[in-house]
């Protein structure tokens, strides 16, 4: 297959709507991560989003809307917890967990019953929804396991040759995948930190919200079952700055890099720049480590910073390492 990439105008904006109509898919930019995203109620096409990026089938994807008002036509019933979300923190990076209605095909929810939606902030994912006018599932537009796409280029590297569009906007702002909140149980559970905190879901809803301690695989979300986020290459996280541990890993390993904050920067010569804070670090954390995978045949990645946003990086960065703790 040939892979087009244009830049976001009314007439790729016609191309993504007719490549979506027919049933293909469309790699497209949010302000967390790009998408790869199909019909919702089509299941020929969301099963081709599988094909694509060789993902689990039981692994849920997320629907994306442009509008609040079509919730209703995807969930059974929007909870008066889901409409202070969707009032306050929509559009967002947030994805509410609702019970879902018949019409999604159970490829795209994993076969649960319930359904997660989205409503995104950036005005090129806005555009894109507007233009194709329906529901588009979609999980991040790169092949499964590997760091998380926040830009077009990221896009290309995975999956020229396997989708007919990417629509070229700009880098992600955010840089990690939205906070899901699962609102069907008797109280608020979120399944995916990010970067709408425990904190501000709870000034929402004037309630007490839980994060799980571990991961259950019943769990009704996205990104939480598999392997995600890894490098190319060998990959460890140090968590409390210890210069002395990261030093010595150096040392036994001469061609790693360093994917960090810049406090850490003269550490090695092979070094990636995380930025100075936790919103930085969830921008540039993916696109660094992409960037170290090429040129370094180990990676450390050094995250120390404590907080509820800095949490969200630390739960993406452990996945990517794989648990290995230097």
């Amino acid at each position: 297959m040939k892979t087009l990439a244009l830049d976001i105008n009314e007439e790729s904006l016609s191309l993504a709507k007719k490549f979506i109509e027919q049933g293909e898919t469309v790699a497209f930019p949010t302000e967390t991560v790009y998408g790869l995203g199909a019909n919702a109620f089509d299941e020929n096409a969301v099963k081709k989003i599988f094909a694509a990026k060789g993902r689990p089938s039981d692994n849920p994807l997320i629907v994306h809307i442009a509008d609040a008002s079509l919730i209703e036509n995807i969930a059974a019933e929007v909870s008066s917890d889901a409409k202070k979300i969707i009032s306050s923190l929509m559009p967002g990076p947030i994805t509410v967990v609702l019970n879902k209605q018949k019409c999604i095909p159970d490829c795209v929810t994993g076969g649960l019953p319930t359904v997660a939606v989205r409503m995104p902030s950036s005005p090129e994912a806005q555009t894109f929804l507007r233009a194709v006018n329906l529901p588009v599932c979609a999980p991040s537009a790169n092949t499964s396991s590997r760091p998380s796409p926040t830009s077009w280029v990221h896009v290309a590297e995975d999956l020229d040759g396997k989708i007919p569009l990417i629509l070229k906007g700009a880098d992600c702002n955010i840089g990690i995948e939205s906070t899901v909140l699962d609102l069907t149980r008797d109280v608020p559970l979120i399944l995916r930190p990010g970067m709408i905190t425990k904190s501000e879901i709870e000034r929402v809803l004037c309630k007490k919200v839980f994060y799980p301690d571990k991961t259950d695989k019943t769990m009704n979300s996205p990104g939480i079952r598999y392997k995600h986020y890894a490098p190319n290459c060998e990959t460890y996280l140090n968590v409390d700055g210890n210069t002395e541990s990261i030093t010595e890993f150096l040392r036994q390993n001469p061609a790693a890099g360093v994917v960090a904050r810049d406090c850490y920067q003269n550490l090695a010569d092979k070094f990636f720049s995380l930025g100075k804070d936790a919103y930085s670090g969830a921008q540039q954390v993916f696109a660094k480590l992409r960037e170290a995978e090429k040129v370094c045949d180990r990676i450390i990645i050094v995250w120390d910073l404590k907080g509820e946003e800095a949490d969200s990086v630390l739960n993406r960065v452990l996945k990517s390492c794989g648990g290995k703790i230097v």
